[in-house]
């Protein structure tokens, strides 16, 4: 009785590991959906202004990332130059969303957080554009309301 009582804990064991061995697998997968593990540097020009942009994907699928924005007329708050960290960032299907936070202003006094989203197409990164709403000093996209990528001003291709 006890070597069956015992082949049918080490069998359910065996299968439960083995279950969850590649569920963590197909988890990754959709987690970088598109992009491998290791460092990828992006760059995006639009006009006279320009981006960069750094992601970092672990082996585990954990994406953080900075990105720097400069804009060539600075006369107005809404263009100085930025320069931060993504955070919280995950892909769902093909777009990649994170929190930007970054610090702009003269002498980089002024510090926000704001989402951002890029749809992965081939090798470019596309970013989105869409309303964004503030609820308890949050700001988020309107789910309501879908991102845009069409317009974008922001494509991003890879550079080595």
């Amino acid at each position: 009785m006890k070597p069956l009582l015992f082949l049918s804990v080490f069998a359910l064991i065996l299968f439960g590991c083995n279950h969850g061995t590649k569920h963590a697998e197909a988890n990754l997968d959709e987690l970088t959906n598109h992009l491998k593990p290791g460092k990828h540097n992006y760059l995006a020009v639009f006009e006279k202004d320009s981006a960069k942009l750094t992601l970092d994907i672990g082996t585990y699928g954990k994406i953080s990332g900075q990105m720097s924005v400069k804009y060539s007329d600075t006369s107005t708050v809404e263009r100085q130059a930025t320069d931060g960290t993504l955070m919280k960032a995950e892909f769902k299907g093909d777009t990649l969303r994170a929190d930007y936070s970054f610090s702009s202003g003269p002498s980089g006094q002024n510090k926000y957080v704001n989402p951002v989203a890029f749809l992965h197409k081939g090798d470019t990164l596309i970013m989105g554009y869409g309303r964004v709403l503030n609820y308890l000093g949050r700001n988020y996209f309107d789910p309501a309301t879908p991102i845009g990528f069409e317009k974008s001003k922001f494509r991003f291709v890879p550079v080595k």
